[in-house]
């Protein structure tokens, strides 16, 4: 999840003109404050979490209600790997201020970590009664309604989300996912193709078109999303769906480089061993090679015509 860090304001609000007995007394733990903060966040950002943490020690024992140090120190927590430490800091901000978007989005996403999806949800919730108009949030809590199984309530954010932003690819895509989950493939369909319209990078509307047309035994369709995919990022569930199609084409060598493929970057990818047994026996039966090919039908800028295609018969016959 995407947070906002963003930097502590100064102590004190406004610009402030001391008495001079106080002066000598005040400014130093000012400056000590802003000091440790700068520095944790500078320890941070190169990964050092105990140089952060030695930091922030330091900062909450200037100014123990300070959210924005709390809040830090949740994320330094987080990338430390202590999740439950994470989360206690986080609500230590919202102690300090409740109506904090940067508390309660760190907070969810603690809770995300230790699999207590329906109190992430609530913490959603929370956020968005004072900052409705909140995107992030509702893309978030779209996606935890979605891990809990309530489609429709995920497709409900998503649709706050482009009733904002009717531009914002990745809500067309979840959107479409969604709609999958319930059996609108129609519909989805036309939520990937507006995704893909607004992002041709989407890479996971690319994904979700690969699952559709494998689900309906399209598996040159499938073939050809998955290549795409493929060139804007190699992920190993990519290989192993681009296998799955070559293996429902009967293209058993194609399929086995691609499980190789798959388990080459995830040895412990079971299914895709699992598959690379089925392409293994397939290839001592049979095998199809159909040579280089892009479209399977679907056309992109400087592809060949049908016309001119070496495997139209093959492909007018898995291609729909």
């Amino acid at each position: 999840m995407a947070r906002d860090m963003r930097p502590a304001r100064a102590v004190g609000g406004g610009r402030v003109t001391l008495a001079p007995h106080t002066t000598g007394r005040f400014l130093p733990s000012v400056d000590r404050l802003e000091s440790a903060m700068h520095a944790a966040r500078r320890a941070f950002e190169r990964g050092d979490t105990d140089s952060a943490l030695g930091q922030l020690g330091v900062a909450l024992k200037l100014k123990p209600e300070y959210d924005a140090a709390w809040i830090l120190k949740g994320h330094v927590l987080q990338r430390a790997g202590n999740q439950e430490a994470a989360l206690d800091s986080f609500m230590q901000s919202l102690k300090c201020n409740g109506d904090s978007k940067e508390g309660w989005m760190g907070l969810a996403s603690a809770l995300h970590e230790l699999g207590r999806l329906k109190e992430e949800a609530e913490a959603y919730d929370r956020l968005l009664a004072f900052d409705p108009l909140s995107i992030e949030a509702w893309i978030d809590k779209g996606a935890v309604l979605h891990e809990l199984g309530d489609y429709s309530g995920a497709i409900r954010c998503y649709e706050e989300v482009l009733a904002l932003r009717p531009e914002h690819a990745a809500a067309w895509n979840n959107k479409g996912a969604a709609l999958l989950r319930l059996g609108q493939e129609a519909e989805a369909t036309r939520c990937f193709e507006e995704a893909l319209y607004l992002d041709p990078d989407c890479v996971d509307a690319m994904a979700n078109r690969v699952y559709l047309y494998e689900t309906k035994a399209y598996h040159g369709e499938a073939v050809l999303w998955a290549d795409r995919a493929l060139r804007i990022r190699e992920a190993p569930g990519f290989w192993y769906a681009k296998g799955l199609a070559h293996l429902g084409l009967l293209e058993s060598t194609l399929a086995i480089r691609s499980f190789e493929r798959a388990l080459a970057l995830d040895p412990t990818l079971k299914e895709a061993k699992a598959a690379l047994g089925r392409a293994t026996a397939l290839r001592q039966k049979s095998d199809f090679y159909r040579g280089a090919y892009e479209c399977f039908g679907t056309h992109l800028a400087g592809d060949p015509g049908c016309e001119e295609c070496e495997i139209r018969p093959r492909c007018r016959e898995v291609t729909p």
